[in-house]
C-alpha cells in the first residue's frame, strides 16, 4: 500500500484499516487456554472475523494486520477469514509487541507508507455505523481522528476504559487514569502518517502505548476527536466483557422495532435463545428458511387432512416454522451473513407457505361442507394476507419513505397470523381462524391505503 491509497481515499474510496492483533490477550482466558485470542469464538465467529466483517460493513476491502503473539497461528486465521469474505489481508509482525500497542502500531508504516488509513484492535466489537462516521471525517495531513463517546452512563466497564479529554473539537489528555474527562477512547482512529511520527516520539520516552503516542500528538492539538456517541462499541478484553459482547450482539437481532406484537412477545425470545446456539454451527441463513419451509408444508399437509389431532400437529409446526423463519434473518445479522438474495429467497417461500396453509385448512372444510362458498371465502382471506405483504411496499414505493410500524402494521404481520390458525386448529376452528385473520388483513390493507392516500397530496398524480 502507498500513496496511491491516500489519492483513492481523497476520491471517496475507503482507506485501508490496520487491525492490532499481536497481544496476548491473557485476560481473556485462562492461561491453559492456547487459542490466540482473535481466534477466539463470539456467538459463531472469532473476534477477528467479527472486526474484519464489520469494517467491510463500513465499505473497507483491504487490511493490514499486526502481529506478535502466536505470529503464526493468527495468520493462518486470517487468512481463512479472507478466504471465506473476500477482503485482502496483508502481513506485518511486531518484533517488540510485548512493549505495548504503540510499538505494535508502529511496524504498520511498512505497510500503509503514506496513506490515509482506520486502525483499531482485533477485540473491539464496533458497530459498522461507528465506523462509518469515522470514515466520513477527513483529517488533514499532521492530523489524526479519534472516535469518542460522551456517554459515561452506557460505558461497560469505566475503571477500565481509556479516557479522553476534550478541548472543543480537539482531544488534549487521553488515559486510563485521568481523574476529570468527557469522553471514552473507542479505539477507532483514522490516521495520517503523523501517528507514527506521535509513537516514534513517545517511544523516545520509554512509552510504548498507543495512548502514548496520541498524547503526543494531542499535546500540540492534532488529534480531533470524532463524537460517535451513539454507536454500539465494546472492548472485549475480559470473560465478563466477553459476556457483555454476547447480550449485545442478541439484542440486536431485533428488526430495529419492527417486529409484530406476537414476533416481539412470543417469537423473538424463542428464535434468538434458539440462534444463541445455532451460532456456532455450520448452518446457514438459507438452510435455515429451507427448514422452516418445509417444516410448514408438513404442518399444511396435515391441515389437510381434515381430523382434530392432526389439525392441533399442524397448527404447532406452523407456529415452530413461524418461529424458526425468525432465526434465518438473526443468524446472518449475527454472522454478517446477509444478503438481498437470501431476503429474497425468505420473502418468496413465505408466500408460498401461506398459500399453501390456507389452502390445505380450506380444502379440509370444503370436504366437509362441500359447494363453492368455502373456497370462495377461503380465496379471499389469501388476498388479504398476498395484499398485507404488498401494501407496505408500494408505500415506500410509491410515496418515497417506509411505511411506520404502527398498529395496522403490526396487525397485518405474518406472525400474528400463524398463531392465531395454530389456535384455531388447538380448538378444532381453524378454517374460522383462517377467515378471521383474512378479514384483519382486508381491514389493516385498507386503513394503510387510507393513509397513504391522505399522505400523498403532496405526491403530484399521475
Amino acid at each position: 500500500m502507498s500513496a496511491e491509497t491516500a489519492q483513492d481515499f481523497d476520491a471517496g474510496i475507503s482507506p485501508p484499516a490496520v487491525i492490532l492483533a499481536a497481544g496476548q490477550g491473557w485476560r481473556l482466558a485462562r492461561r491453559e487456554d492456547k487459542t490466540p485470542k482473535p481466534a477466539r469464538s463470539l456467538l459463531g465467529l472469532s473476534l477477528a472475523e467479527r472486526t474484519l466483517s464489520s469494517c467491510m460493513a463500513a465499505g473497507i476491502q483491504r487490511f493490514v494486520v499486526v502481529l506478535g503473539h502466536l505470529a503464526d497461528e493468527v495468520r493462518a486465521h486470517f487468512e481463512k477469514i479472507a478466504a471465506k469474505r473476500g477482503c485482502d489481508v496483508e502481513f506485518v509482525t511486531a518484533p517488540d509487541w510485548q512493549l505495548g500497542n504503540g510499538a505494535s502500531a508502529l511496524v504498520a508504516s511498512k505497510k500503509v507508507g503514506a496513506a490515509t488509513f482506520l486502525l483499531t484492535m482485533v477485540d473491539h466489537l464496533l458497530d459498522p455505523a461507528l465506523i462509518h462516521r469515522v470514515l466520513r471525517t477527513r483529517p488533514k495531513q499532521g492530523e489524526v481522528c479519534l472516535g469518542v463517546d460522551r456517554r459515561k452512563a452506557a460505558i461497560f466497564d469505566l475503571d477500565d476504559v481509556t479516557k479522553v479529554g476534550l478541548s472543543n473539537d480537539r482531544v488534549s489528555r487521553i488515559g486510563k487514569t485521568l481523574a476529570e474527562w468527557d469522553a471514552a477512547d473507542t479505539g477507532v482512529f483514522l490516521c495520517t502518517p503523523a501517528l507514527f511520527e506521535g509513537l516514534k516520539r513517545a517511544r523516545a520516552k520509554n512509552r510504548h502505548s498507543l495512548s502514548d503516542g496520541i498524547a503526543e500528538l494531542a499535546a500540540s492539538g492534532h488529534v480531533l476527536a470524532v463524537d460517535v456517541s451513539g454507536e454500539s462499541w465494546l472492548d472485549v478484553d475480559t470473560p465478563a466483557a466477553h459476556q457483555e459482547a454476547r447480550r449485545r450482539l442478541l439484542a440486536s437481532l431485533t428488526k430495529g422495532g419492527e417486529d409484530g406484537y406476537v414476533s416481539a412477545r412470543l417469537n423473538r425470545p424463542v428464535s434468538t435463545r434458539l440462534s444463541a446456539r445455532l451460532a456456532g454451527t455450520g448452518i446457514t441463513p438459507n438452510q435455515i428458511t429451507l427448514l422452516s419451509f418445509a417444516i410448514s408444508l408438513v404442518g399444511a399437509a396435515l391441515f389437510a387432512r381434515g381430523q382434530h389431532l392432526a389439525g392441533v400437529l399442524g397448527g404447532l409446526l406452523v407456529q415452530i416454522s413461524s418461529v424458526l423463519d425468525g432465526c434465518d434473518g438473526e443468524i446472518a445479522r449475527l454472522k454478517h451473513l446477509t444478503t438481498p438474495r437470501g431476503a429474497w429467497l425468505d420473502t418468496l417461500l413465505d408466500r408460498y407457505s401461506d398459500l399453501l396453509i390456507a389452502l390445505a385448512v380450506t380444502f379440509a372444510y370444503a370436504a366437509a361442507h362441500p359447494g363453492p362458498l368455502p373456497w370462495l371465502a377461503g380465496f379471499i382471506a389469501v388476498c388479504g394476507f398476498t395484499l398485507a405483504s404488498y401494501v407496505t411496499k408500494e408505500f415506500a414505493l410509491r410515496l418515497g419513505r417506509p411505511y411506520p410500524n404502527d398498529v395496522l402494521n403490526r396487525l397485518k404481520r405474518r406472525d400474528l397470523r400463524l398463531l392465531v390458525i395454530c389456535l384455531g386448529a388447538i380448538v378444532n376452528r381453524p378454517f374460522e381462524a383462517l377467515l378471521a385473520v383474512g378479514a384483519l388483513s382486508h381491514a389493516c390493507v385498507l386503513g394503510v391505503l387510507i393513509r397513504g392516500w391522505l399522505g400523498s397530496k403532496a405526491v403530484p398524480s399521475r
